[in-house]
């Protein structure tokens, strides 16, 4: 018992941010002064106005963090998966604590005492230097916030390294299609600006740096007069503009040569394009896996794209892209987009588009993993039930798929258990993913009960907890 409890402990210290880079020993050592907690689902687990005497580390389930209001509804502001920390702020602050923590689902977690904690900040200084990591992306969001107030805004990053016929026009194309049918306030830019676009437009009546297109499109001819320094043009470029318009989209150039840094936190896309030259892709992969590397603790999707201009070639690279798509090379870069263009309806960059745009607004995935079992290892047809997910979360989140997995986990009954699965899973906004969370966990909750099943699981953004 003691075995399988420091092995939990172990794991759970593993999986988060701010313990993760110490060796097995020191978590070892760490493991024997910390508890293990377990809530039922909508226990309070800390309430708001308590002395923060104590930090959380979730080893599994999801809890909420809200604020109770008396006579109306919770005013919900996040929920917290298995890895995330609760706590820590209030205890470096020595303040009380800000919200109310509140279990969602059946929740474990790991708790280490106000006085232990800030024992190991001053033991292990790499403790210390991930937790001012954590708190620097807690104030980055925060800004984001402040920035774009309570209005959901966009910001698409279409990174373009060898200048490829179709990339220019990718941009263009998302900018127009976030637009289209929409009252929010959509502006392209291109950066470094080279006047290119303008040269097909006409300015004689323009009398700012802003062109109004006929498709309600705005379009920023001039952008680098601000005086900025040249490590921060495209960052003050950024948030003036996020102040006017909720959906922003930059083409950068092969000319671009800022640090990415500046911007990232305020990026919600990032669209690496490349073509079939196999000589490009190693940088542009390289690219992507820095810009990842960047990003990896916040909301930014990060995409590859082959563009093609030869629909014989099937370009064939490793590692493989997001989308590969033919652009015809009848369609000259900075020509804009309009339905009644034959010319530009090459459907497998439509479909692009539309995907991307998707991506964009739906940004937060869902998962729900059905076993072919019924009460533990006695094998069942689960199509009605594969069914009824996809109809569940395509009511809810717009549409669902599924996909065929297999899986291996431990049964206190009768041990390791080999199965196969069925992954079904949506994409969805984050203001869906608030609303409708809780009722994803009750369909869980309910469709355990019916197989008989000891748990199952819920993935939600790469992070697994078990119902």
């Amino acid at each position: 018992m003691k075995d399988l409890r420091e092995g939990k402990i172990l794991r759970g210290l593993n999986q988060t941010a701010i313990f993760k880079s110490l060796p097995d020993d020191v978590l070892i050592k760490l493991s024997k002064k910390a508890g293990i907690e377990a809530f039922s689902p909508e226990e309070v687990i800390v309430w708001e106005g308590e002395p923060s005497d104590r930090l959380f580390i979730i080893i599994n389930g999801i809890v909420t963090v809200k604020r109770v209001i008396p006579n109306k509804s919770d005013k919900i502001f996040a929920y917290l998966l298995p890895g995330s920390t609760f706590g820590e702020v209030g205890i470096l602050e020595n303040k009380s604590r800000s919200a109310t923590v509140a279990a969602l689902t059946d929740v474990e977690a790991l708790v280490f005492d106000r006085d232990y904690f800030l024992k190991i900040l001053h033991e292990h200084p790499t403790v210390a230097i991930e937790l001012a990591k954590l708190l620097g992306q807690y104030l980055t969001e925060s800004n984001k916030r402040i920035t774009r107030g309570d209005k959901e805004k966009k910001v698409v990053l279409v990174f373009d390294l060898f200048n490829i016929h179709g990339a220019a026009e990718l941009g263009k194309r998302l900018a127009i299609r976030l637009k289209k049918g929409s009252d929010k306030g959509t502006i392209y830019a291109e950066y470094p600006f080279k006047g290119t676009l303008s040269a097909a437009l006409d300015l004689s009546k323009v009398k700012s740096n802003i062109f109004h297109h006929d498709s309600g499109l705005d379009i920023l001819l001039e952008n680098d007069k601000s005086g900025a320094t040249n490590n921060s043009k495209i960052a003050l470029m950024v948030d003036n503009l996020l102040y006017t318009y909720e959906n922003l989209v930059i083409y950068l150039n092969q000319d671009f040569n800022e640090n990415l840094s500046q911007i990232l936190e305020n990026i919600d896309q990032v669209i690496v394009v490349g073509s079939s030259e196999k000589s490009h892709w190693e940088e542009i992969s390289n690219l992507h896996r820095s810009i990842k590397s960047q990003v990896q603790d916040n909301n930014t999707k990060i995409f590859t794209i082959l563009i093609n201009n030869d629909p014989t070639d099937n370009f064939n690279v490793y590692p493989p892209p997001d989308f590969k798509v033919v652009f015809s090379d009848e369609t000259t870069d900075y020509q804009l987009w309009s339905e009644g263009n034959s010319k530009l309806a090459s459907e497998s960059f439509h479909e692009a588009v539309e995907t991307f745009v998707d991506r964009l607004q739906r940004n937060n995935q869902i998962g729900i993993f059905i076993p072919t079992t019924f009460d533990v290892n006695n094998y069942l047809d689960t199509t009605e039930y594969i069914d009824r997910t996809l109809a569940f979360l395509g009511e809810r989140f717009g549409g669902a798929t599924s996909e065929e997995a297999k899986g291996i986990w431990n049964s206190e009954e009768i041990g390791l258990v080999g199965e196969k699965l069925f992954k079904v899973h949506t994409y969805a906004t984050s203001r869906d993913l608030k609303k409708f969370l809780d009722e994803v966990v009750e369909f869980v909750s309910v469709i355990k009960v019916e197989l008989k099943q000891e748990a199952m699981a819920i993935e939600i953004n790469q992070k697994l907890t078990l119902i």
